[in-house]
């Protein structure tokens, strides 16, 4: 998303292996009946830590890890967890830029309620419901 010719995409990408979580892995599963391998359900998707070494999509108002970069079917996935990034935003609900921003539980982020943390809205796409992200 390239804002004011602007494009801050992939600067710092730093991509880190985590086992997925029984629910994204699921969601990939249940994916495969509309899409040949499913792997869209997960891939560019905000994300949270939901165990030892794990992620998932966890409950509105997680902490975001990052971003899904890739999804492997051995039960791994490739994060994205510093730099810039696009997630999807969610309508009636995008952040501010310069807003803290957190999981919403389905794989897009929202604007952080009282809260700091390490992930920070950067430009706001109204439009198309895109946030860039500065993630840790």
């Amino acid at each position: 998303m390239a804002r004011g010719g602007l494009d801050f995409e992939g600067i710092r990408y730093s991509g880190v292996t985590y086992k997925a979580n029984s629910a994204l892995v699921s969601a990939v599963l249940a994916a495969r009946g509309w899409e040949n391998d499913g792997r869209s359900a997960v891939l560019d998707k905000a994300v949270t830590i939901t165990g030892n070494g794990e992620v998932g999509f966890g409950s509105a108002g997680d902490v975001l890890l990052g971003r899904i970069q890739q999804y492997e079917f051995d039960g791994y996935v490739t994060v994205q967890d510093t730099g810039y990034t696009e997630l999807p935003g969610v309508s009636g609900n995008l952040p501010n830029p310069g807003d803290f921003v957190v999981v919403n539980g389905s794989g897009a982020v929202i604007a952080s309620v009282g809260a700091v943390g390490p992930a920070r809205a950067v430009s706001v796409d109204s439009e198309n419901f895109k946030v860039m992200v500065l993630l840790g």
